[in-house]
């Protein structure tokens, strides 16, 4: 299992959080998806919650970090999206369960990707009970941009005007989405984004792959701890394929099907992800250059680019609905077909 001391580019991060006696009460950890912010904020709440104050970082040895460890600390909260336990750090899954409403927990059904109004509610009355180990109370929220405003006004009372030692670590790849209400509360954390050459590295000491192929993957916008996963389920073909085919280096002329089928196999929401980013690639790439960047394939075209980052952003939001998830992804790959010829 990944720790945060094992990502390079997340040290200087680190250090700036663990480093620092936070007296502010809410903290809001930021930065690219999929880079470890996850455990660095367990490891801020570990650090909080730890019997020896003046270790830095948080012991490891003291009956809280052992029951953290053990993911059974009566006094860490945590809540995030359903979706998020299925390549969840261990030391979550129990922490978050409690909060996960159970007359939602078929197994047939998608797992959602929304904090719901429930879960905040429960959040916040949990918060006003008094410690159970007599210190601080700490709630991590994973995500935390997946709180609609409805959750988010169910917290805000607590966030406003905490009980006792109460700490917030809220952590999402997404601050804008937050209600300003919230966001106006925390103190904000930024984790910059980690260099190609660190990426490339830590991948390549992990897995034995070409580096002209690791560099097709980070294309799509992953994040590394997510490719890193794919490569180790041995699950990276399709999104390389995707990847590669809209750059060009896979047939001449892209056709809705054939694009419909490559998304089909990398799965819808995770392929409208790739193809947002390869999008917004082109327009980073156009400000770098001052000028349209003369790039083939099927997103070579600046304002086809402009254009279909938030049709690609609008697809991946009815996807999440309950509208047919393969007729909405036939349906935008035929637009984005259609538009760029």
């Amino acid at each position: 299992m990944i720790e945060s001391a094992d990502l390079p580019w997340l040290i200087a991060s680190s250090k700036k959080l663990l480093g620092s006696d936070h007296k502010h009460h809410a903290l809001l950890v930021t930065g690219p998806p999929a880079i470890g912010k996850y455990l660095l904020g367990l490891d801020l709440a570990r650090q909080m919650l730890c019997e020896r104050p003046g270790e830095r970082p948080p012991c490891g040895s003291c009956q809280s970090c052992h029951l953290i460890s053990s993911s059974v600390h009566p006094d860490l909260h945590l809540i995030m999206p359903e979706v998020l336990t299925e390549d969840c750090h261990a030391a979550f899954l129990n922490h978050a369960q409690r909060y996960f409403d159970p007359g939602q927990s078929s197994q047939k059904r998608k797992r959602s990707r929304l904090i719901s109004v429930e879960s905040a509610r429960q959040l916040s009355e949990a918060l006003l009970e008094t410690s159970r180990l007599g210190g601080r109370k700490v709630a991590l929220i994973l995500a935390a941009d997946a709180m609609n405003r409805n959750a988010a006004n169910a917290m805000l009372k607590v966030l406003e005007e905490p009980a006792g030692e109460t700490h917030f670590i809220l952590v999402t790849s997404f601050p804008y989405r937050l209600p300003s209400t919230i966001h106006s509360r925390c103190i904000r954390v930024d984790c910059p984004a980690p260099k190609v050459a660190e990426v490339l590295a830590w991948l390549g000491t992990r897995h034995e792959i070409e580096e002209k192929d690791l560099s097709t993957l980070l294309l799509s916008g992953l994040g590394p701890i997510t490719i890193n996963e794919l490569l180790t389920n041995r699950s990276v073909a399709a999104i390389s394929t995707l990847v590669s085919y809209c750059l060009g280096e896979i047939y001449d002329t892209p056709d809705s099907l054939t694009l419909t089928r490559l998304c089909e196999e990398v799965g819808a929401d995770r392929a409208l992800r790739i193809l947002q980013n390869l999008t917004l690639e082109t327009v980073r790439e156009s400000v770098r250059q001052g000028a349209a960047p003369a790039r083939e394939g099927f997103f070579g075209n600046l304002g086809f680019c402009l254009r279909a980052f938030r049709k690609f952003g609008s697809a991946r939001e009815t996807v999440d609905s309950a509208v047919d998830e393969q007729l909405a992804l036939e349906d935008i790959c035929a637009w984005a077909c259609a538009q760029r010829t």
